[in-house]
């Protein structure tokens, strides 16, 4: 599993969704599903999520299921039989039918199975049995899923925008994807710039071979590099949701370094857009290692013969580097940074001496007029590298020529005068041209470097070349003032011996500078390992940031919705309230008229007085209903409803009202007492309480509330 692997959850044997790794380390998997959900799950990762691999039926039914559906009602059973190769288990069609909806392919007819079971069993991949059937092809793949183009042609097709487009995409993206495997890292970058998805990244970038790339293609790679590593380093506060290029970036594993692959296109001997394009883009060590990769090249350049058409052929390509190189070597040199330059000064001289050694060798003297020459007295005159570098490389050049002159001599390979002649001509390297536009301030240590440059190049050796002679070097002194002045030999100088210490005292330095260097480098890996691990944290804790701003959300949006559940209650329990006491109201009006009704009629009779009681107790009864229907409906009895219900039932019963039945309670069906409205039954269970009255003279209990009841099921 990868940054950027596809994987699906499934619940039993069907999907329940589909997602993307984000991140992953030793311990857990960040995956973020469809809908924007986030989730870390632990390593090993549980069994219920699967890795979709690219180029499978479930990974075109998760990535373009309207793609395939079209494929499936075009050929259903090519389809069926890479889902069963894809199985590689037994399956009957019922069960192969149940993988194919759970990917939400749809079969508009059912019988079409039985046909498709049929035509599945006389295919010559699928094997028939009693229990079922199975894949039995030979290869990787059924035949008949065979791509029409390899990875690399359907990427340039792709890639191609100035072609007319008269072939169907999605085959291209289908060729492209089962072939990743087979891409260099810049058709890599150029399929994650088409929004391909990328399944399994490289641990590390091999086999840098931009020439071999078509020209589209680069220049694709090249803008994808540029935009994915401004991405990288945008910073994303907490709380912040990431721009669209920052998300694709984090595709990429970190451990994959972008820029470099763009320092084998800039050395590439060759006109090239995209190698421009990366020349104008790069900076700091990379840019260092570009140059470098250009002077191996040049250097590389002096094996051909001279007048061949090899030679000539080569110069046509070394054309485009050379203009490319010359303005990235301006643009290096003047970034010298203004603390802690040794890096720097190492580069700077590191190339002056590369091109010395260039201008030195014999081969240079058979190429005059060559691309080579041009490069390494560029490089060799270039104000913006110190003049004491280019001394100390200049110098060394010489006692490097003069001590292979002295063994050529010392061994006997030459006569004296071609040893002196060797000698005088390779004590120092041709001066180089200074660039017009970058003139150098001229001093008495580089006296001998502007007198060369008068002349043709190479055509007379500078004036110090006195030092590579073997006689001594004689001059008047004045010991006394009285004394006639008289030549008193100098002792004998020894070049050898003093270029012996210029040579130990530059290793000393450059000992020394590695030193430094190694040590920086070294400070430079710790901090660049904490700083990924910083990023890596970070990522991880703005996951769960957003993930508990979620949970937040949810939970505060949970608790508006009770609130204003339960403020809706509580304004139905105010109104049934306020209507029990309106009823209550009007019971007493109606107890103060019968008395007064009592009072004034006693010639009523007794069943007219009763039947005006029982018709008041009734308005009663009805309003304890209304009570008891919303202390039913309350989940907890402690509730204001159920506090109600006890309250008015306990004021009814001074009027000789009582409840009858208990909500639940089961007994055998009375249709005076019981009301069914689903039907009546022998036995029946109570939904709702009824209400009687007994007076102190009724033999019998007076219903005035008739119990809601349901029959009991059996």
């Amino acid at each position: 599993m990868e940054i950027g692997s596809l994987v699906e959850q499934c619940d039993g044997g069907a999907v329940r969704r589909v997602g993307t790794v984000r991140a992953l380390d030793e311990t857990e998997v960040v995956v973020e599903w469809q809908g924007g959900e986030s989730e870390h799950l632990p390593v090993p990762v549980p069994e219920s999520v699967r890795i979709l691999t690219s180029g499978t039926i479930r990974y075109k039914a998760a990535t373009d299921l309207a793609a395939l559906q079209g494929e499936f009602e075009s050929d259903p059973v090519r389809v069926l039989v890479e889902l069963l190769h894809e199985l590689g288990e037994l399956v009957n069609i019922t069960t192969l039918r149940k993988h194919v909806e759970d990917m939400g392919l749809v079969v508009n007819e059912s019988r079409r199975w039985r046909r498709l079971g049929e035509s599945l069993s006389a295919h010559p991949e699928v094997r028939k049995t009693t229990k079922g059937m199975r894949w039995a092809g030979c290869g990787t793949e059924p035949s008949s899923s065979a791509p029409l183009w390899s990875a690399s042609e359907a990427l340039r097709k792709l890639a191609d925008k100035s072609a007319t487009p008269t072939e169907p995409k999605r085959p291209l993206f289908d060729a492209v994807s089962a072939g990743l495997g087979e891409l260099s890292p810049y058709e890599l970058l150029a399929v994650h710039a088409l929004d391909i998805p990328v399944t399994e990244w490289p641990r590390r970038w091999t086999e840098l071979h931009p020439e071999r790339v078509p020209e589209e293609i680069r220049v694709l790679a090249v803008e994808h590099i540029l935009d994915m590593s401004r991405a990288r380093k945008r910073v994303v506060l907490p709380g912040t949701e990431p721009i669209p290029a920052a998300k694709k970036a984090a595709e990429i594993p970190s451990s994959l370094d972008l820029l470099p692959l763009l320092v084998p296109l800039v050395a590439m001997p060759a006109p090239s857009l995209a190698a421009d394009k990366a020349a104008r883009a790069l900076g700091g060590e990379q840019a260092w290692d570009a140059l470098r990769a250009v002077m191996e090249c040049f250097e590389q350049a002096l094996s051909t013969g001279p007048d061949s058409e090899e030679t000539r052929a080569q110069e046509e390509r070394l054309a485009p580097l050379s203009t490319r190189a010359r303005e990235l070597l301006k643009t290096v040199l003047k970034r010298r940074p203004t603390e802690d330059d040794l890096s720097w000064l190492d580069f700077a001289e590191e190339m002056a001496f590369r091109a010395y050694a260039l201008l030195a060798d014999p081969r240079i003297q058979e190429q005059r007029n060559g691309l080579v020459r041009e490069w390494a007295q560029h490089v060799a005159g270039h104000s913006a590298i110190p003049a004491e570098l280019r001394e100390a490389a200049r110098t060394a050049q010489a006692a490097a020529a003069a001590e292979a002159a002295d063994a050529a001599e010392t061994d006997g390979t030459g006569g004296d005068e071609t040893a002196t002649e060797s000698r005088g001509t390779e004590a120092a390297p041709e001066a180089p041209t200074m660039p017009a536009e970058e003139p150098e301030p001229k001093g008495d240590e580089e006296g001998c470097d502007t007198d060369a440059e008068g002349g043709e190049a190479g055509s007379a050796a500078p004036a110090n070349t006195a030092i590579a002679t073997d006689e001594p070097i004689q001059k008047v002194t004045d010991d006394a003032p009285n004394r006639a002045p008289e030549a008193v030999p100098e002792p004998k100088r020894d070049p050898q011996a003093e270029i012996e210490g210029l040579r130990r005292l530059l290793e000393e330095e450059r000992s020394n500078a590695e030193t430094a260097r190694a040590e920086f480098e070294r400070q430079l890996r710790d901090a660049s390992e904490a700083l990924a691990e910083t990023e890596a944290t970070a990522n991880r804790l703005r996951l769960r940031v957003a993930d508990e701003e979620k949970h937040r959300a949810e939970a505060e949006t949970r608790a508006r919705e009770a609130e204003t559940a339960a403020s809706s209650a509580r304004q139905g329990l105010e109104e049934a309230e306020q209507r029990v006491e309106a009823m209550s109201r009007q019971l007493r009006r109606r107890d103060d008229e019968l008395r007064q009704s009592r009072q004034t009629a006693r010639g009523a009779s007794q069943a007219q007085l009763r039947q005006a009681r029982i018709d008041t107790l009734r308005v009663l009864a009805a309003v304890l209903t209304e009570v008891a229907d919303q202390a039913i409906h309350e989940d907890d009895e402690t509730g204001p409803a159920n506090a109600l219900y006890r309250r008015a039932l306990a004021r009814a019963a001074a009027a000789g009202v009582l409840d009858m039945g208990v909500l639940g309670e089961e007994t055998d069906y009375d249709p005076v007492r019981h009301r069914a409205p689903g039907g009546p039954a022998a036995r029946v269970v109570v939904e709702r309480p009824g209400f009687v009255w007994q007076g102190p003279r009724e033999p019998e209990p007076v219903v005035l509330e008739q119990a809601v009841v349901r029959g009991v099921e059996q």
